[in-house]
């Protein structure tokens, strides 16, 4: 749907990576103006300013696109923002991507890559202006009575359990490397969340800490009692490099929902479900990790979670940022729920 304005908001952080954000703002919009796209700037805000203020500058309907330049947290924040603009003014207008982050699993199963040196390619692709949609997660935590205690709306996945709790030690560590100049220099991204997965991942051989869920998928129950991960995706790609349900699509109004139960599926996982695995079904097979179920669908999911004594909490995530822990969560995919501009021919990386 092309759209009657030129003009596009660039949304991005500029306090951001470092430092660096500044000079990546700057060079899009020298691109943006020189494609003719009328940048006009939109700093984000702390505090969660950011969505109900875009939102606002929404409203006059001048603007005919918005950009995100950033990581997963910037994505989000201009997703929800768009979002809010249509429900309260019926304002309806595509996002456009800059990802600059690590795993950009939003960009990089359409086809769009992350970086600078992405930057005039991306550029491109808003200009040619082809569009496709988005399924946006609705997740609610609920209280032992069943009434909702926290909402929110996530674009790539939800998650609980030991995927989560590497997440939150590598935003712990980002936060703690930041404070040290010659450290956040060669400790950062991938090298943080390797060092959490690792350390996670071995300590969990130790203590094979386990709990018990009930998944009811579109009305069907599951039952499991021992997994370590339960991970629901709306994107192709997982930590930017994994594949874990590849019949799954961004926009067919279902989510996959991907359950660990212990070290031979992260094995399996690691191994089978990389992009670029070479080794065939045979080879897991004879290694002793072949495929043993398929990944369960639906568009609405309800979770259920049994801790064994010894576990007070799990650790829970949206898009890779911490959510509120619960015992019980009811996730909704909202189809088609948010417009996005794409390459004319996708293909991820």
């Amino acid at each position: 749907m092309a759209s009657r304005s030129t003009r596009s908001l660039l949304v991005a952080n500029p306090t951001a990576r470092t430092g660096r954000a500044g000079k990546a703002i700057d060079a899009a919009m020298d691109r943006l103006e020189r494609a003719r796209l009328r940048p006009e700037f939109f700093p984000t805000l702390p505090d969660g300013g950011t969505v109900p203020k875009l939102a606002d500058r929404l409203e006059p309907g001048d603007v005919g696109r918005v950009i995100y330049l950033g990581g997963d947290g910037t994505f989000a924040e201009t997703a929800k923002g768009l979002i809010l603009a249509r429900e309260r003014f019926g304002i309806d207008i595509p996002l456009g991507m800059l990802p600059m982050g690590t795993a950009n699993d939003q960009g990089r199963s359409f086809g769009i890559h992350a970086g600078a040196r992405a930057l005039k390619r991306n550029i491109e692709i808003i200009a040619q202006g082809t569009e496709s949609w988005l399924d946006v997660g609705r997740v609610e935590a609920l209280d032992e009575t069943g009434e909702a205690v926290a909402q929110d709306l996530w674009f790539d996945s939800w998650g609980v359990g030991l995927s989560a709790q590497i997440l939150a030690t590598r935003n712990r560590d980002k936060h703690m490397v930041a404070k040290v100049p010659i450290l956040r220099q060669v400790y950062r991204d991938r090298v943080i969340y390797v060092r959490a997965g690792v350390s996670h991942f071995f300590r969990s051989l130790i203590r094979r800490r386990h709990f018990a869920a009930e998944l009811t998928v579109d009305g069907e129950r599951y039952e499991y009692k021992a997994l370590t991960d339960i991970v629901v995706k709306g994107t192709l790609l997982f930590g930017g490099d994994w594949i874990f349900a590849e019949n799954g699509k961004p926009d067919d109004g279902k989510f996959e929902v991907v359950l660990m139960k212990g070290h031979r599926d992260w094995a399996r996982a690691t191994i089978a479900n990389h992009k670029r695995n070479p080794v065939t079904g045979d080879d897991m097979a004879v290694l002793g990790l072949a495929k043993e179920r398929t990944v369960p669908q639906g568009k609405r999911i309800e979770v259920r979670l049994f801790r064994p004594d010894g576990i007070s909490a799990l650790h829970s995530q949206i898009d890779g940022e911490e959510f509120l822990y619960s015992d019980h969560y009811r996730i909704e995919n909202l189809y088609h729920h948010l417009r996005i501009i794409v390459p004319e021919s996708p293909h991820w990386v």
